[in-house]
């Protein structure tokens, strides 16, 4: 157990307990329940194979379920995917499902698979479900001697370009305490204009609504909150890069990178290279800051990073949407990959003439045939008349305008017909 940031009196304690907050491992819990007990324990280890870790008792003795308000990022093979761990299980909670149901869900699969493999079904499942995202995540204790307190994690996979594509689990942390050590804060949530779904202003608001009453114990709550906030821009402005640098730096520059391509940051760019920083390390999914900025249609970024003439990495780049023709050539004469994807981004959002290039280049990652290509952008020419008719009629929320889809309609097959005729 980590020594604790902030100290609690027992009063202070029986307040939070009445506020709902609980604290676990310097991590702060909302919603937090009540202590599990004896005969709720008793009921979870009836429908498991094995002995609950101390790890696990030692959560649920503090809190038995709650609301978690932190970054986690989990690597799946060469994906890195930031995970939404914002539920703690508990039985008769509200979310898509409650713990006994994660719990019987578990059950149900490993008899399934046993059905399939005509051996002994099982009545209990030695993995633990503790916490989650709807349906989309599960993160487990395993109690398989073999890897007895380690954490798993399941990922549902969804078919978007640039997110995980498969279903996938993997072994994330040693323990649940390793895990709980390692949730974090990649932005300051105090800041007076926090991103989008920044992870921490769910318990910075929290702090809010209870400090009138309990301005003390408000500000010890803040302290440990800010205790979790990863210091990035001190670490980058601080680290030689040119040196083999620590996790710790290289979580660092993977939030440095982040930011500049979601804030069109171009003074960190630069501090980076500075520093002698590598340019081709994965962002976010399997992209690096080059296929990151091309997504979020930051391209000003872009255009600084060909003009340090940085190495970006391999990893095609998936969306070229409201990227210009000139753009995408430097992007083709630096050798940049592409998935065909980006092709279609392009030439829906007027990068005609780039799209046509790109397309005719040996620079996208297993190329469709040209009739291939041409049937596509035809395809997606039709989707795109249809989703405006969708909008017109109230059918489908959309950013864009039903002028805008048959804008992209428009030039779809406009490219489709140069390149035809090509």
């Amino acid at each position: 157990m980590p020594a604790p940031i902030v100290e609690f009196t027992d009063a202070e304690q029986r307040t939070l307990a009445e506020l709902q907050i609980a604290v676990f491992r310097n991590k702060i819990i909302l919603d937090a329940q009540p202590p599990i007990t004896a005969d709720q324990l008793a009921a979870v280890q009836a429908k498991v194979d094995g002995k609950l870790s101390p790890d696990l008792l030692a959560l649920w003795n503090t809190s038995f379920g709650g609301a978690l308000d932190y970054d986690y990022d989990v690597v799946f093979g060469d994906h890195l995917y930031s995970a939404s761990l914002r539920e703690l299980f508990y039985p008769n909670s509200e979310h898509y499902d409650d713990l006994n149901g994660w719990i019987e869900n578990e059950i149900e699969v490993l008899q399934e698979i046993a059905e399939a493999r005509d051996e002994p079904i099982p009545r209990k499942t030695p993995f633990v479900p503790f916490g989650g995202f709807e349906y989309l995540e599960r993160f487990y204790v395993s109690l398989l001697p073999n890897e007895y307190g380690s954490v798993l994690v399941y990922a549902q996979g969804i078919p978007w370009k640039g997110r995980l594509n498969e279903d996938s689990v993997t072994i994330t942390a040693d323990s649940l305490g390793a895990l709980f050590d390692q949730l974090a804060l990649y932005q300051d949530p105090f800041e007076a204009d926090p991103d989008d779904y920044a992870s921490g202003t769910d318990i910075v608001a929290r702090i809010a609504e209870i400090e009138a009453d309990h301005p003390e114990l408000a500000a010890k709550l803040k302290r440990l909150l800010r205790a979790s906030i990863i210091d990035w821009r001190r670490i980058v402005e601080t680290t030689d890069f040119a040196n083999p640098i620590s996790p710790a730096e290289t979580q660092a520059l993977r939030l440095g990178l982040a930011n500049a391509a979601n804030h069109s940051d171009l003074q960190t760019i630069d501090q980076l290279h500075l520093h002698g920083a590598p340019f081709d390390v994965t962002v976010t999914g399997k992209q690096g800051v080059l296929g990151l900025a091309m997504m979020l249609q930051k391209h000003d970024v872009v255009d600084r990073l060909l003009t340090l003439n940085v190495d970006v990495g391999d990893a095609p780049v998936v969306d070229a949407t409201n990227c210009s023709d000139e753009l995408l050539q430097r992007l083709i004469g630096k050798g940049v990959r592409f998935d065909e994807h980006a092709i279609f981004t392009a030439a829906s959002t007027g990068a005609i003439d780039g799209a046509i290039a790109l397309a005719q280049s040996k620079q996208v990652v297993d190329p469709p045939a040209l009739e291939k290509m041409i049937a596509t952008a035809e395809e997606r020419a039709v989707i795109n008349e249809r989703d405006a008719a969708k909008v017109e009629s109230g059918k489908l929320g959309s950013y864009l305008t039903a002028e805008q889809y048959r804008q992209r309609a428009v030039k779809l097959r406009e490219f489709a017909k140069r390149l035809r005729s090509e």
